[in-house]
């Protein structure tokens, strides 16, 4: 009964996986909706690439997203 038995380590790690899960997927909402938003002149590299990245890449693609893709607005100084 292997199978069994695996089925019953996943069901005991759920409680582990699940907030990971969540961590994950907020990560995910986060960088979508900010390279969706973001004029392009304000993102590193192509928006299209950066939406690829972050949806393939899962946990380190919103990660490297949100350190190194965005730039930062021009300081405005009136």
């Amino acid at each position: 009964m292997e199978g069994l038995d695996s089925l019953k380590t996943i069901i005991d790690m759920l409680p582990l996986l699940i907030p990971l899960f969540v961590i994950e997927l907020a990560l995910m909402v986060i960088a979508l909706v900010d390279v969706i938003r973001r004029e392009p002149e304000r993102v590193r590299w192509n928006k299209v690439g950066w939406i690829v990245i972050i949806v393939v890449v899962n946990v380190f693609g919103p990660i490297v997203y949100l350190l190194f893709g965005r730039k930062e607005a021009p300081i405005d100084s009136n």
